[in-house]
């Protein structure tokens, strides 16, 4: 009789220490994931030489299920390439304007949203790393159908580089990748970030962060890595790095940490070792818009890869 006692005490005991922490994993997910506004308006956060590709651009709305996101064309009058551009964690289409100018500049026409949950498009939350996925094919849905005569190519920043290298294998034609400071995978990504808020406890969560995750998004979305995505693909794919990123490090949970496994013959990189232009995020930007060392390197792979360029040329 005692042992039984013993027995269903260790039961209750288990069972109780798995429901409280499952509890835990989706109040600090949730909290990760809650829905972001901007705490500024955004005519403070763009400067004045951006005025007028502000004034010029189109203000869509892209409805993805019962949900709509905000969305802006930037029309270069250019009828060969349209960069489909995805947003980071916790970021807009406005935070990329000096990108975009970039782009803009060189002839390429850009579609850019602000993600799920954030600031100008619906949605409670921002659910977590694999809902930029589904950002994206709703904004390559409506971009093929307004827009079929263009060659579309993807740029994704930290989530957002995650979200197209996930779609270099889907039903879309993609004619070339740009991932920045892009995670390798959705576990990965919450198992780097949570890091960051619990330390090495993280690691204990790793099954509850999965059944989440999985629960939010379905099991066959946590088996996506872009390492492996990149590989199996027939898509040029550029893959940017800063050497001090803290988020999405050159060692661990970027795709960049992922070199060595990804063919070699569908990849090519960028390492940004610049002083204070080597983070998650200031890799991209110097005091005066984009680093121009890495946009260089960004607009070279574009003129080698996309069709539209091989198309003039021959």
């Amino acid at each position: 009789m005692k042992k039984k006692k013993v027995i269903r005490v260790l039961i209750i005991v288990a069972v109780f220490l798995f429901v409280s922490n499952s509890i835990a994993t989706k109040v600090i997910y949730d909290s990760i994931f809650s829905r972001y506004d901007r705490k500024e308006p955004v005519e403070n956060l763009i400067s004045e030489k951006y005025a007028e590709l502000i004034s010029n651009r189109v203000a869509l709305e892209i409805s993805e299920g019962k949900e709509t996101l905000a969305s802006y064309y930037y029309d270069a009058e250019d009828d060969g390439t349209l960069i489909v551009m995805a947003p980071g964690l916790h970021s807009g289409a406005d935070d990329y304007i000096p990108v975009i100018h970039s782009f803009y500049n060189a002839g390429y026409d850009v579609l850019i949203f602000d993600p799920l949950g954030c600031i100008d498009s619906t949605g409670k939350s921002t659910k977590g790393f694999s809902q930029e996925v589904h950002d994206v094919e709703a904004v390559l849905d409506f971009a093929e159908e307004n827009y079929p005569d263009k060659e579309i190519c993807l740029f994704g920043h930290s989530r957002g580089g995650f979200a197209v290298c996930s779609l270099i294998d889907s039903d879309h034609e993609i004619g070339a990748v740009i991932s920045v400071s892009g995670l390798n995978s959705a576990m990965e990504a919450i198992i780097g970030l949570s890091t960051r808020y619990v330390g090495q406890v993280a690691n204990l969560n790793y099954p509850s962060l999965w059944a989440y995750q999985a629960m939010l998004f379905g099991p066959s979305m946590m088996g996506v890595k872009a390492d492996e995505v990149i590989s199996n693909g027939d898509v040029p794919t550029l893959i940017v790095q800063g050497s001090e990123d803290k988020t999405a490090p050159a060692g661990k949970y970027s795709v960049y940490s992922h070199k060595n496994e990804i063919n070699e013959e569908n990849a090519s990189y960028i390492l940004s070792t610049r002083e204070d232009h080597n983070g998650h995020t200031d890799l991209l930007y110097d005091e005066d818009g984009v680093n121009t060392e890495v946009m260089d390197g960004i607009l070279e792979f574009l003129n080698e890869n996309a069709r539209r360029i091989q198309k003039d040329a021959s």
